[in-house]
């Protein structure tokens, strides 16, 4: 019973899928619109058909209603009903249904037993079922009465063997046709909806490879000024715009670091060479102040720096193979004195032979920020954790610790531009830490994410193996 209601609820998942396609919803619109188009069609077309089928059965009658009325002008009832019997005695090869009636309704001459109650005294042609003398059963006739002057009532009409015949086939040739427009409609629908994806997925792609900070990808415009190379065209132009915008940016931002680094620099320098020289213990502390806050000026400029080169896409043709293995084993070696002045235990387990194609310095950096804020504001777990693997084609690179980690609703925060925490903010720094791992996760094409460790916090980079970017 489980594996059954598993079963139909995968079912009405697909054709929740389905339903909800845009590329299905419109199939089936133009399915439906062929419909609407082709049924009226078809009936019109079975109607006038039939209409000209009619025409062709009256005119053969229409004649013999005139030699008729010929035979009573020239002499009279007599005359007429000779001519009625002449005809109603060819019954086995004749088509014809002829009677003719005297004022009371009496048969006088023809092939019928009495005047039919279903035909009124009419001068159009009507489709009637009447039974001949000497035939046994029931026909279709096409027939028409009149009163001539006399009083007398003449009935004449022509079989309709054939029509039923020609309708039945008229009528499946139209169904034909309906059940054929069903499946051109079908794939006329595909044919279109897989145009309009193909468009949509060139346009998607662009967006994608925008996304992921290539500014320089656009949109192939063929030239026909129809809508979508419009549109094409349109997001061309704003993306060089875009582009233009973001190296303007990049480049003030070069500029306005370059020019604050080197006087900083230099203060900081003088500073240092001043230092020993002061006369006073309170003004070589001083001096060692200010040092200190310059050389964090300095590396927030630096951390800016690369932060905007890095979501700029800057950088990636200098990209080589970095094993990421021997690079947090040395990180780990280097890192562990720190973890231990600061009474913290580093621990390292890690695959090897781990490579990715990037810039060495980058993701060193990177991992280098997480081992930093871990120690910083991890201590209080004892225990810190670096670990490389390799999972489902990617590589992963965490550093846990056990500490009251970062609630899930002030992870966003945290990784905005000098996103600090409250619990951060008596503690050095510049809150660019966590932005310039997650810049460099996304120039080389990968993720970062910050979870949970139940207690502590999870800081896992999530990088491709050994792909171009």
């Amino acid at each position: 019973m489980a594996g059954r209601e598993v079963a139909r609820r995968q079912r009405i998942g697909i054709l929740r899928r389905y339903r909800a396609s845009t590329s299905v919803r419109f199939t089936l619109l133009h399915v439906l619109l062929s419909l609407a188009c082709t049924i009226p069609v078809l009936v019109y077309v079975y109607e006038q058909v039939d209409a000209i089928l009619l025409s062709e059965f009256t005119r053969p009658l229409e004649f013999r209603q005139s030699n008729l009325d010929k035979q009573f002008r020239s002499g009279g009832i007599p005359k007429l009903q000779s001519e009625v019997e002449s005809r109603a005695a060819r019954v086995h090869h004749d088509q014809t249904a002829i009677l003719l009636v005297d004022p009371a309704g009496r048969k006088l001459a023809g092939n019928l037993a009495d005047w039919p109650r279903s035909v009124p005294v009419s001068d159009r042609w009507v489709p009637a079922t009447l039974e001949r003398e000497g035939v046994g059963h029931s026909e279709q006739f096409l027939v028409r009465s009149k009163e001539l002057p006399t009083g007398h009532r003449l009935l004449l009409g022509g079989l309709l063997d054939n029509r039923a015949e020609m309708q039945e086939a008229l009528l499946t040739a139209l169904i034909a046709a309906l059940a054929l427009a069903v499946p051109i409609g079908l794939v006329g629908g595909l044919a279109l909806a897989r145009q309009m994806n193909r468009m949509v997925a060139a346009i998607g792609d662009l967006g994608e490879h925008v996304s992921a900070g290539d500014l320089t990808r656009r949109a192939d415009t063929d030239g026909s000024g129809d809508p979508v190379d419009r549109l094409k065209s349109t997001l061309n132009q704003m993306l060089d715009r875009i582009q233009k915008l973001v190296e303007e940016h990049r480049v003030l931002t070069d500029a306005l670091a370059h020019d604050l680094r080197s006087p900083l620099t230099r203060i900081s320098m003088q500073l240092a060479g001043a230092s020993p020289d002061c006369g006073s213990h309170d003004h070589a502390a001083r001096f060692e102040m200010i040092g200190q806050e310059i050389g964090g000026v300095l590396h927030i400029l630096e951390s800016a720096l690369q932060i905007s080169r890095a979501e700029a896409g800057a950088g990636k043709e200098s990209f080589e193979p970095v094993d990421m293995s021997a690079m947090m084993l040395d990180l780990y070696e280097i890192y562990g004195p720190l973890a231990s002045a600061a009474k913290v235990r580093l621990e390292f387990e890690g695959e090897g032979g781990l490579v990715v194609h990037g810039d060495r310095i980058l993701l060193a950096r990177a991992v280098s920020n997480l081992i930093d804020n871990a120690i910083k504001y991890g201590a209080g777990g004892n225990v810190i954790f670096l670990r490389t693997e390799r999972k489902m084609g990617e590589i992963r690179i965490e550093v846990s610790d056990r500490s009251s980690g970062i609630p899930e609703d002030r992870r966003a925060e945290a990784l905005r531009k000098f996103g600090r925490l409250d619990h951060a903010r008596s503690t050095p720094g510049s809150g660019l830490g966590l932005t310039l791992v997650n810049a460099v996760a996304s120039l080389h094409a990968g993720s970062f994410e910050l979870l949970d460790h139940r207690p502590g916090l999870r800081a896992v980079i999530v990088l491709p193996v050994n792909r171009p970017t």
